[in-house]
This record gives C-alpha cells, structure tokens and sequence, in this order.
C-alpha cells in the first residue's frame, strides 16, 4: 500500500483537511458526529488548521490534490467542491466559509 498524501507530503496543500476527513469519514469509519465535536473544539490547533483549510478549498477547489479527497472519503455528492459545501454546512451551519 502506497502512503497516504498526508505522510507523502506533511507540509502539503490541505494535507490535514484530507487527513481529517478520512480519518472520521472513510467509508469503513464513517463518524460523522465525533468529527462535528472536533470542528466545535475551538482551543485543538488541528481543528483550526481543518476549518482554514476547508475554507480555502471551499475558496478555489482546484487547488485540491487531485483525487486524493475521493481516493479517502468516497462520497457521493459529485465533486470535491460539491462534498465541501455539504461538509461545511454540516459543521459550521450558515456561518460564512
């Protein structure tokens, strides 16, 4: 198994976005509540890196690795940009991206 994009490149563009995702919405984890209360925690310095740089994704999603978030998340709302809107609204409701 080749590494993950997070371990292939630590300092990369939105490498914890993909590695929180995966880690609480990878089909065989799929814990879409613990990652709403690790959203909410305002004081984890991860949680704050996930919300800029879903917010920066949310801002330009062509700058996503390609096909790194699909290859971890599998979703099915058709794009990357499409599962961040929905990811976002989810997490942070109507507060502005």
């Amino acid at each position: 198994m080749s590494p993950l994009y997070w371990e292939r490149h630590p300092d990369g563009p939105f490498a914890t976005l993909i590695a929180v995702a995966t880690s609480y919405l990878h089909p065989e984890i799929d814990d879409a509540d613990s990652l709403k209360r690790f959203a909410k925690s305002e004081d984890n310095q991860k949680s704050r890196v996930f919300k800029s740089e879903l917010r920066e994704a949310l801002a330009d999603p062509s700058r996503l690795p390609a096909g790194e978030l699909f290859a971890h998340v599998k979703y099915d709302e058709g794009s990357d940009e499409a599962f961040l809107r929905q990811l976002w609204h989810d997490l942070y409701g109507d507060e502005t991206p």
